[in-house]
């Protein structure tokens, strides 16, 4: 069962091409979020409050809706929204290098770890120094936003962190993959050319364990989650045949290769699945019964593990697991020439959304060819398609992120470039730059510019012949939106970061800084389909859609996550107000702590207070009501 297009299943409205099936998803709103030059989102979550966080790294500086200077080149990019996309707050940690925030996760204490890749030195808000070429950064926030502890891991080599799972205990564990042999904190041998790295940290964030996986060859680590048993799912692509820690050999180009770890990092059971050609792992879940699923993109036919042939170029790829890791269905799914899943989450109702990008290949609209678009696709449990719909604007748009908010309604948020360089316009470069370079590391928006094409990459039929002509492309968007013409001596290109970024007037500048050249007089550029607004060359974009056939579930008045608490909970309001006042109170009726409120999530400290029950009083200019929290012991 495989499911595809066909022209009279499309209907052509104002400029969008949607299925009949789709009619009751509606564009609630769409914003888009950046400053003049370039913001690349990585990731998206859900939070209590209806609202969500982004996730991702700024070239820009204070302009547009950015709120904060630049510290260096790429810096990490936070921000809190509310359900109505509006800003609660937004934060920016950097230093003088390049540093790549992939990943962000609510903690089980209310707050939030950020990880990444960084090549930045000790500077700015980095306290550690590199131990090679890029290494993974993770920064600990506490509920109220505050930094806990950050720390910079990595061997001599270059590492890429692309994901983080959060702990029983706290702690969590930071995954990615390395080109490191035994050296700093690396301390196994390199299996071959690239290894998974796994690094389990506590509560403290002081390093418990941590594992190099592999076999002879590439194994390329994609994504990671924690298990409802303690132990985590980590998975990605691999051509490595059977050896070291590979049980299977390689079937084509690349596989998916998933291991199931113990809570200490022993792999329990491992999966390699694919066909004669490229299959591209991007994501797992594990499913509301305990199984999971593994899905990316695939350009092979049926053979080997695959039951259905792609349809060329390459389809969403979706396979269900058992618990031990067999095999329960598969499905592949087709809407363009190029498809690449990039996001997979399942609901509460056992309904998996899946989110990606496609190359589009319009029958309507052929002038939008060559052009990316957002792709929303639902399903059932058993992978059969209830729905999809495509969104885009005239430029390249990759989706990162689909996820449902506690409303019910679904967030699709990615990276939007209006400006995008045309197919056929993008010169071939001898470098030939193919994952992590160990001769000469990328120019700063060069290498996020890559991040996003990379993803793009993956559905092509050669990854390889990709990137040798993308090299040259991202280049020259990182010089557009610097402002920098043909000859410019500042044009971006492959060189040593030092020479990276200087002062946007062409006089020199520090090595290594950057400042907007024209902030204020920045150019309007033009809003297209459904994209209204956009305020740099590369920005965050969100689009909220409305599900008519869900019935809206009424909202508590107070509410307190998470709850038992251990040193923070936020307490979420559950409607608008102007102002009101937060009090804590023992079970006794003392009166332990009394502030002022004006937001809709409110954190409070429980940190120095015995364990124990307290009511926190939550009086508004609306309403006035209290909710219990109970204090409770951290497990280690």
């Amino acid at each position: 069962m495989t499911s595809f297009r066909t022209l009279r299943n499309w209907l052509p409205v104002c400029g969008l091409l949607l299925p009949l099936s789709m009619q009751s998803q509606d564009i609630q709103w769409e914003k888009s979020y950046g400053g003049r030059h370039a913001d690349y989102l990585f990731d998206a979550v859900p939070t209590a409050d209806y609202g969500f966080i982004l996730a991702g790294s700024s070239l820009s500086g204070k302009t547009g809706n950015k709120a904060s200077s630049n510290k260096g080149n790429l810096d990490y990019w936070v921000w809190k929204m509310d359900e109505h996309g509006e800003l609660v707050w937004q934060k920016s940690f950097g230093g003088s290098g390049i540093d790549m925030l992939h990943a962000v996760r609510l903690t089980n204490d209310g707050g939030f770890f950020l990880a990444g890749t960084s090549d930045s030195p000790k500077s700015d808000d980095k306290k550690e120094d590199t131990h090679g070429g890029r290494d993974f950064w993770v920064i600990k926030l506490d509920a109220g936003g505050g930094e806990r502890w950050q720390k910079t891991l990595g061997g001599l080599a270059d590492e890429e962190l692309v994901g983080v799972a959060v702990s029983k205990d706290g702690g969590c564990l930071l995954a990615g993959s390395t080109y490191s042999d035994a050296s700093g904190d690396v301390t196994q041998k390199s299996k071959g050319g690239l290894d998974f790295w796994l690094v389990k940290l506590d509560y403290e964030g002081t390093i418990k364990w941590q594992k190099t996986v592999g076999g002879a060859l590439s194994d390329e680590l994609r994504s990671v989650i924690a298990t409802a048993d303690g132990g985590y799912l980590v998975g990605g692509t691999s051509n490595s045949p059977e050896g070291y820690d590979k049980t299977s050999k390689c079937n084509g180009a690349n596989d998916f290769w998933v291991l199931k770890l113990d809570k200490d990092g022993n792999i329990e059971w491992q999966r390699t699945m694919g066909a004669e050609k490229d299959d591209q792992l991007q994501s797992l879940i594990q499913t509301n019964d305990g199984g999971y699923v593994a899905s990316g993109n695939s350009n092979s036919g049926a053979g080997f593990n695959k039951t259905s042939a792609s349809r060329g170029g390459s389809d969403f790829w979706v396979v269900r697991l058992d618990q031990s890791g067999n095999p329960l269905w598969q499905e592949t799914y087709n809407f363009g020439k190029y498809d690449v899943l990039t996001s997979l989450v399942e609901n509460t109702d056992g309904t998996l959304l899946i989110a990606g990008t496609a190359k589009s290949e319009s029958v309507v609209n052929k002038d939008k060819e060559g052009t990316n678009d957002y792709i929303a696709l639902k399903t059932d449990a058993e992978g059969k398609e209830l729905w999809s719909r495509t969104i885009g604007s005239e430029g390249e748009d990759v989706l990162r992120k689909l996820i449902e908010t506690r409303d019910g309604g679904y967030l699709l948020a990615g990276t939007s470039n209006p400006e995008a360089v045309k197919p056929g316009k993008r010169k071939k470069n001898k470098n030939g730059l193919n994952g992590i370079s160990s001769g000469g590391r990328l120019a700063a928006a060069e290498n996020a510019q890559r991040e996003m094409d990379k993803t793009v990459a993956q559905g092509r039929d050669t990854a390889n012949d990709f990137y040798k002509e993308q090299t040259a492309s991202a280049s020259k968007a990182v010089n557009d939106a610097l402002g920098q013409k043909e000859g410019s001596p500042l044009k971006m290109g492959v060189g040593e970061p030092g020479n990276l970024l200087q002062s946007g007037n062409g006089s020199g500048g520090k090595k290594g800084s950057h400042r907007d050249t024209n902030p204020t007089n920045a150019k309007k550029l033009p809003a297209s389909r459904q994209k209204s607004n956009n305020p740099g060359r590369s920005d965050f974009w969100v689009v909220k859609l409305k599900d008519k056939d869900k019935k809206e579930k009424a909202k508590q008045n107070v509410e307190a996550f998470p709850n038992p608490a251990h040193g923070y909970t936020n307490v979420v309001v559950g409607y608008e107000y102007e102002k009101g006042t937060a009090t804590v109170f023992d079970i006794n009726g003392r009166q332990l702590q009394s502030f002022a409120i004006t937001e809709r999530t409110i954190p409070v400290s429980l940190e120095g207070l015995p364990e124990g029950i307290y009511i926190i009083n939550i009086k508004t200019d609306k309403s006035n009501d209290s909710v219990k929290v109970m204090k409770a012991s951290r497990t280690n």
